[in-house]
């Protein structure tokens, strides 16, 4: 896994605590710094540090150290570990305060904010990654782009499947622009009423049309001086078309019903997942505003092509699970071998809802091939082993996880020489099945509980329900 966060810290026994808190939250303490010619050291290098942790006793000036931070990573979060219960504001520079002992779920909820959100006064090009989650290489050329364009007041024009991020894309450009300080509105314009959308847009004056009791701004003026998004641009009717172009063109409009010119401020990004160049050709759309829209364009792959991604999406959501105290449930080999080789034509959408109707009906469990809705298990995972799972996935216990010589189950067969001419009952091969695996890695973790929970994937409180299910205990008290 990347590295996730930089320690600035002398104190031994502290960077142990810390490291050890991180690494049960799946994360990697990455670098620990000692002064300030170390942590000059630490963030010229190319690690994609989340954020940077300073104790109040640090080595040297904290004022200083914080403020070197923020001159050489001026994106990167800094937050302050204090022995104060209620610390209070935090000092110019930082991003806030980390109470000590730390304690792993607070934690978590502020280097997962810190992932997604990064610090409000983003400037550099430099910073964090986006929050868009995935290794594949289709998505780092997403995020290039995103970077290219983030600094500019270039119209964006976003392609994609239903599904594929584009509003999370569209936040993440005005998230690293200069205009982060201002508000992102978004409009789903194929939402609204075509009726309605000139006053959704514009605003409009009191007693423009029946029902119009009081004045009312538009989200143009709503967005002054950020970033405007417009969902399903092809869905706008050929007349909000020509009024688009000229705001556009002459950065000004009226509202409904008003003769007042207004002034606009605004960055303006556009989405569609229709063939826009296809509606020009049908007359359904303007093709001076498409090229007025497409002066930057962003084609983003759908879900299928960047399989690669699933494992991390699927743990994404399953965090998001754990910040709001729900049970997370983990995903094992074959079940993400028939995800990915599933179409989702839903994309990550349609990904992320599956997460979360399995997590309410199997909460803390690991989802396999066979708990899958049916529609996923269609295309069956022919060798599971074979697909590759992110290393927080696994463990070096799982991979070495031996049968401990006073176990006896190699007297259970496998499933390749179970004679089904022959009746079986498949529940307590089942039961058996599932007790074995759990004394064998309890027995490889030395009976340590947490252990033997990640080997299997398990919840530890779930793993504890499982031993006093099967009724297992430790052969050595």
């Amino acid at each position: 896994m990347t590295s996730s966060a930089l320690l600035i810290s002398d104190d031994a026994e502290l960077n142990q605590k810390i490291n050890t808190v991180f690494e049960f939250i799946e994360y990697t303490l990455c670098t620990t710094a000692c002064n300030a010619k170390e942590v000059a050291e630490a963030l010229e290098q190319d690690a994609q540090y989340v954020i940077a942790i300073l104790p109040e006793t640090a080595t040297g000036n904290e004022s200083e150290m914080l403020a070197q931070i923020n001159r050489l990573r001026p994106s990167l979060p800094v937050y302050i570990l204090t022995d104060e219960l209620e610390p209070g504001t935090a000092p110019k520079g930082a991003s806030g305060y980390i109470s000590h002992p730390v304690q792993y779920r607070k934690l978590l909820g502020i280097v997962r904010h810190a992932e997604k959100e990064g610090r409000k006064t983003v400037r550099p090009l430099n910073g964090p990654s986006v929050s868009l989650t995935g290794h594949s290489g289709k998505l780092k050329e997403i995020q290039a782009l995103i970077r290219h364009v983030a600094m500019t007041d270039a119209n964006v024009l976003l392609l994609g499947e239903s599904g594929t991020g584009k509003e999370v894309v569209a936040r993440s450009i005005h998230f690293l622009s200069l205009r982060n300080d201002h508000p992102f509105i978004a409009v789903n314009c194929g939402a609204i009423p075509p009726e309605l959308l000139e006053s959704e847009l514009f605003g409009h004056e009191k007693g423009a049309f029946t029902g119009a009791i009081s004045t009312r701004k538009g989200r143009f003026e709503l967005a002054e001086g950020g970033t405007l998004f417009l969902d399903e641009i092809g869905d706008m009717p050929l007349n909000m078309q020509v009024k688009l172009l000229r705001v556009l063109q002459e950065r000004c409009f009226e509202r409904v019903g008003g003769s007042k010119t207004m002034q606009s401020n605004v960055r303006l990004i556009a989405a569609t997942h229709q063939d826009l160049e296809k509606k020009i050709g049908e007359g359904k759309f303007r093709m001076d505003l498409f090229y007025r829209l497409n002066v930057f364009p962003i084609d983003l792959p759908p879900l299928r092509d960047r399989p690669e991604d699933i494992p991390l999406l699927i743990r994404e959501f399953s965090l998001r699970m754990e910040l709001d105290h729900r049970s997370p449930i983990h995903f094992d080999a074959s079940a993400i071998s028939a995800l990915s080789q599933h179409p989702l034509p839903g994309n990550v959408r349609e990904l992320e809802n599956l997460v979360e109707r399995l997590a309410i009906l199997y909460p803390g469990e690991t989802i396999n091939y066979q708990k899958l809705p049916e529609r996923y298990q269609s295309a069956a995972p022919k060798v599971p082993r074979s697909v590759e799972i992110p290393v927080y996935e696994r463990s070096s216990a799982m991979q070495t996880l031996q049968q401990p010589e006073h176990t006896n189950s190699s007297t259970l067969p496998v499933a390749d020489d179970i004679d089904l001419n022959k009746s079986i009952d498949l529940k307590q091969y089942l039961y058996d099945l599932e007790k074995d695996l759990i004394q064998r890695a309890l027995s490889n973790s030395d009976w340590v509980v947490a252990k033997a929970a990640k080997v299997l994937s398990l919840q530890r409180t779930t793993l504890v329900e499982k031993i006093k299910k099967f009724e297992i205990q430790n052969p050595v008290v």
